[in-house]
């Protein structure tokens, strides 16, 4: 089993990868709005397929500003200090466990460069994910908030370069 990553710049951005990336976003059930147009909002995509299936999605996005809102973070002095947000990293479960989120993290930030870069995810109901984070530098910064999509706490992870 071969694990083939696609690392795609907004100018490469095609109605193809738009339809991957939206599939995805739909299986993950935490984003909402018009998935499709989700893959506009991305610097940097990357997605990583097996045997010519999605296995996995990541991007480097505009930053999700109410996440620094005296609502969740309590942080919104530290917005300014961000643009761009390492998000949308899904794995489909029947690929989990093989480094695929980590890797596309690893792909997206070594492409993006030395920015200030935030990230959000769940706490308790995603430990895999805020071992990535804090892996690849980030921390964990402010308060915890409780999600509007689903009933898990959030919180607000920040690497400053």
């Amino acid at each position: 089993m071969k694990i083939e990553y696609d690392l795609i710049s907004k100018s490469q951005l095609t109605d193809e990868v738009r339809g991957c990336f939206s599939v995805a976003l739909k299986q993950q059930r935490k984003v909402q709005g018009d998935l499709w147009r989700k893959a506009d909002r991305c610097k940097l995509l990357c997605i990583a397929k097996i045997d010519g299936k999605v296995a996995g999605i990541g991007a480097i996005k505009v930053k999700t500003e109410s996440d620094f809102s005296n609502e969740k973070a309590g942080l919104p002095k530290q917005s300014s200090d961000f643009e761009w947000e390492l998000g949308y990293l899904y794995t489909d479960p029947s690929y989990a466990g093989k480094g695929i989120a980590k890797n596309i993290a690893r792909m997206l930030l070594d492409e993006f460069g030395q920015e200030n870069l935030m990230a959000s995810t769940e706490i308790s109901a995603n430990p895999a994910m805020v071992k990535i984070l804090e892996q690849l530098g980030f921390r964990l910064y402010g308060n915890t908030w409780k999600s509007n999509i689903h009933n898990n706490y959030l919180g607000l992870f920040l690497r400053y370069t």
